[in-house]
């Protein structure tokens, strides 16, 4: 939490440095980030697993791109750049994108699909492990959900909606600076805001309240320059 606060003050003298300044072009690499996801959703269809893909687009603010602007930060607060990590940035309108899809139509001609999407917002969590080119850490984050579920054990289309919280564990290793691949699980708890009335046939059924996501991301990272 101690390194949350600190990026998050440099960050922001860094910002406040270059307000009313002409602008300067600074180094701020984009990350593309994708890759293929197994959900375990139960509670919705007779089937549990299913499929999707993550996202995960963003700025991203190295180490070293604060050390080249080290002078635009207050003295007091240089001497944590060696202990920072890279400070992931995005504008307010990719919010919007989620982090997770699931794609799951109907198997073996079942009418039991499930499509739908997972926001995972602002996510803070601690570094269980951290070197040059691996890192284990564990995030928290708020989510907001989304299903549409045509199932032979619901007794009309579902339209689900959820807001909770995500817990996951994310390893991430460096090939090079430009090519990264993580291994995340993430397991959401819930409250269900149902659209529609949730009625499955079969009595026993669970509620949607929780569900659990194992995903694979290969990260692209490709340099650009932002104006500040």
């Amino acid at each position: 939490m101690k390194k949350l606060l600190y990026a998050t003050i440099l960050l922001t003298f860094w910002t406040l440095s270059f307000a009313g300044r002409p602008q300067t072009e600074v180094e701020i690499p984009l990350n593309v980030g994708v890759g293929p996801c197994l959900f375990w959703i139960p509670g919705v269809a007779s089937r549990e697993a299913h499929l999707g893909f993550n996202l995960a687009p963003y700025g991203v603010i190295t180490p070293s791109t604060f050390e080249k602007n080290k002078e635009k930060i207050p003295p007091q607060y240089r001497k944590h750049l060696n202990s920072m990590r890279e400070i992931h940035v995005a504008p307010a309108w990719m919010i919007l994108i989620p982090t997770y899809v699931i794609v799951s139509p109907g198997v073996l001609g079942s009418d039991d699909a499930v499509y739908g999407a997972i926001w995972s917002l602002l996510s803070i969590g601690p570094d269980f492990i951290t070197s040059k080119s691996f890192i284990l850490e564990g995030k928290v984050a708020p989510t907001i959900s989304y299903l549409y579920v045509n199932s032979n054990d619901n007794e009309d289309t579902e339209n689900l909606l959820g807001l909770g919280i995500m817990l996951t564990l994310s390893a991430t290793y460096a090939f090079t600076d430009s090519f990264l691949l993580s291994l995340s699980y993430g397991h959401m708890f819930q409250i269900p805001l149902g659209i529609n009335d949730y009625k499955p046939k079969n009595k026993a059924t669970r509620s949607w309240i929780q569900a659990g996501v194992l995903s694979l991301t290969l990260h692209i990272r490709i340099p650009t320059m932002q104006k500040i």
